[in-house]
């Protein structure tokens, strides 16, 4: 199934490469970051780590005027100092073409792509598979507006709790006009559906699942290196069921295990900030609202007994990054450092928790 779904993809592709004069090239990237993490589950608990990430990435492309093919291969090995158990490695590998209809206009994207994430001890229950197939074009309708189609094919399988596989299904559409002032808009709209491999007949156990999502957002440039944007999403939950395992005395939600976007309505808003000093250092900062209301959660506390409210969180977040160039002296080298807070009001007392995040990173391509 998955090889006939693809095979329109890589016949068009090789149509764009037949008469086109090719050069080829090859990149490499590599990243290093130190994380202290104050709540590394995100709950109460409030566990802290140091995390060690190493990315690595290479890509060898095929070029000429109008397109680009390249194949690329990225890896994380993701390493916590005192919770073993939290250490894993992901890997992806997949090949992208990029078509011009006309010089430097209209790219249509084609790709596919094949990762997965392998996990340690119990947490080997969370090791994750997927295959993505993805399409998009943007159109310039003139020269400040563009609209931008795109679908997107996944197929999410967990290896070791299979209740939780599905295929999933993304359209959306985005606008984006600039205009004389230096202010651009960004309208988009999505539709989401996901559906489960494994079927069961229970009441309010959810068998698939869709949610629209609505995006805007204005920015505007000050000077020439300042800017500043906000920003509205709203995503509402078409189904009004969950999907969760109960095993012993613990019960497993998808939204534990990769954050089911499916699980709730959710409205987020925000404003942020960016001023670059000189070529070299950028500095950037987000301030943000979200709001989330679950359709078949119910809220428990401590002791795990639900209670007779669906669950409802209100989270408060802000974040502040600064980064520098350093290609004056070494090419391609950047350095980076964040700082990310955030409180998670809950009326489920598992999920009502503060968390505090320092990272410093040290990236180099070429």
């Amino acid at each position: 199934m998955i090889k006939n779904s693809l095979l329109p993809i890589f016949l068009l592709i090789n149509l764009f490469l037949l008469n086109s004069e090719i050069h080829s090239q090859f990149n490499f990237y590599t990243g290093y970051q130190l994380i202290y993490d104050d709540n590394i589950y995100n709950n109460y608990l409030n566990t802290s780590d140091l995390i060690n990430n190493l990315q690595i990435g290479t890509a060898y492309n095929f070029e000429s005027e109008i397109n680009n093919l390249q194949f690329y291969y990225e890896g994380v090995l993701g390493d916590y100092k005192t919770n073993k158990i939290k250490s894993f490695n992901s890997n992806k590998v997949g090949i992208v073409n990029t078509h011009l209809f006309s010089e430097d206009y209209n790219p249509l994207n084609i790709g596919v792509n094949y990762s997965f994430r392998n996990n340690r001890d119990e947490f080997e229950v969370y090791n994750f598979r997927q295959i993505s197939a993805y399409i998009n074009y943007r159109h310039s309708l003139s020269e400040t507006n563009f609209i931008l189609p795109g679908y997107i094919f996944l197929r999410n399988e967990y290896t070791n709790f299979s209740v939780f596989s599905n295929y999933e299904h993304k359209a959306f559409l985005k606008w984006i006009s600039n205009f004389e002032s230096e202010t651009s808009l960004m309208i988009s709209s999505e539709f989401n559906y996901k559906n489960y491999f494994d079927k069961y007949n229970f009441e309010g156990y959810a068998n698939d699942g869709s949610f629209i999502k609505f995006h805007l957002n204005i920015a505007q440039s000050f000077s020439e290196n300042t800017g500043g944007n906000i920003f509205l999403i709203y995503r509402k939950n078409l189904t009004d069921k969950s999907r969760y395992v109960v095993n012993d005395s613990l019960i497993y939600y998808e939204e534990e295990i990769f954050n089911d976007l499916y699980a709730f309505d959710s409205f987020d808003a925000g404003i942020g900030f960016t001023k670059i000093f000189g070529d070299d250092v950028k500095l950037s900062s987000e301030l943000r609202y979200s709001g989330r209301f679950f359709n078949g959660l119910f809220a428990a506390d401590l002791f795990g007994t639900e209670l007779n409210e669906l669950r409802k969180d209100n989270q408060f977040s802000f974040g502040l990054g600064i980064e520098y160039d350093l290609d004056r002296f070494i090419s391609g080298f950047v350095l980076s450092a964040t700082f990310n807070y955030i409180r998670n009001k809950s009326n489920d007392f598992y999920y009502d928790y503060s968390n505090t995040i320092f990272s410093f990173s040290i990236d180099y391509g070429f």
